[in-house]
């Protein structure tokens, strides 16, 4: 019998803090980012392109004042179903509408999938498309290469079947062949969700025949990455990065919470935290995170984030913020 995965995918996605061949994959090196102010995520925390790796992503962006668009949601949402235990995700993405608004669009045409709030337009900005009354609906389908590619807004079954065919779970298992037990687990790793998984494993690896075989099979995943993003941080070090090294170990713990990570994370840490160029990157970062949480409020409070932007790459002009503030800058002009 199919394991039935309808349920525990979209509810561990949404709890825990998830015609064919007609457009052509972007360049990668200007591939759009997923948000990553959690401000601007509705029924999820925000997910990333790296959570998705190898994965597909069909992003629809819609216009919550286009009658069309309201009326073909439930359909829409069948058509979904159909992918339910595929390494494949839905996203919506509004442009322009107040996250208030947004937020009663979404419970109103009961939209179960993570939906973005682009009030301020840069997310749309970054694929080059205008979602508008003459174009309601838009499709970008984010491959499992990692390149977003265009598609048809009004065939949602072929753009999903297009970008799931080389799409692949990270541990090479089918959902059927997963213990039960361990299903939580299981999604919650292969989304990168390490910490929703701690438990379950810790219990399960003293349990019994394939119970115990496939939770040593996850935990020795978690592990084997954790070796890999220790090992990069110290190459950052040793190459004299030192903000690169810093945003590489501050990453760890949380992403490996439950799990035992080695000591001289947290030590080097502590030390990087004493570098007055690293305080300085810190702190224009936050001033960052504040102008981006502005912005996302009211289409009316951009003018003021963008102030706070300009005064960023005024008071911190060598910092990696100041280079991140201009292309806000330059994004919010173009649109």
């Amino acid at each position: 019998m199919r394991t039935n995965l309808s349920g525990i995918c979209w509810c561990w996605l949404l709890m825990s803090s998830a015609a064919i061949g007609l457009g052509q994959e972007g360049d990668a090196k200007a591939t759009p980012k997923l948000p990553g102010n959690p401000a601007v995520w509705i029924n999820s925390p925000p997910i990333t392109n790296e959570m998705l790796a190898g994965k597909a992503a069909v992003l629809f962006f819609f216009d919550a004042q286009d009658r069309g668009v309201a009326d073909g949601w439930q359909r829409m949402l069948v058509t979904a179903q159909k992918f339910e235990g595929t390494p494949l995700l839905f996203i919506g993405v509004n442009s322009g509408s107040p996250r208030g608004q947004l937020e009663g669009y979404v419970k109103r045409n009961k939209i179960p999938w993570p939906v973005v709030s682009d009030s301020d337009r840069s997310f749309e900005n970054q694929f080059g498309i205008r979602v508008s009354p003459q174009e309601p609906r838009q499709l970008q389908l984010l491959m499992p290469s990692g390149r977003f590619k265009t598609s048809d807004a009004n065939n949602i079954e072929g753009a999903a079947t297009d970008a799931l065919r080389d799409a692949k779970w990270k541990i090479e298992v089918e959902p059927k062949d997963v213990p039960p037990v361990l299903l939580p687990a299981w999604l919650a790793i292969e989304f990168g969700k390490y910490p929703d998984a701690a438990q379950t494993l810790k219990k399960n690896l003293n349990g019994k025949g394939e119970i115990k075989d496939f939770a040593e099979r996850l935990n020795q995943f978690v592990l084997d990455d954790l070796t890999a993003q220790v090992d990069a941080a110290k190459k950052s070090l040793d190459d004299g990065k030192k903000w690169e090294a810093f945003k590489r170990y501050s990453a760890i713990p949380p992403k490996f919470k439950g799990f035992t990570v080695p000591a001289d994370v947290n030590s080097t840490l502590k030390e990087l935290a004493t570098d007055d160029a690293i305080k300085e990157e810190q702190a224009a970062m936050r001033k960052i995170d504040f102008a981006m949480q502005a912005a996302a409020r009211s289409p009316s409070a951009r003018k003021g984030a963008i102030k706070q932007l300009e005064k960023i790459i005024k008071d911190h002009p060598d910092t990696e913020a100041a280079a991140e503030a201009q292309k806000l800058i330059e994004q919010a002009a173009a649109m």
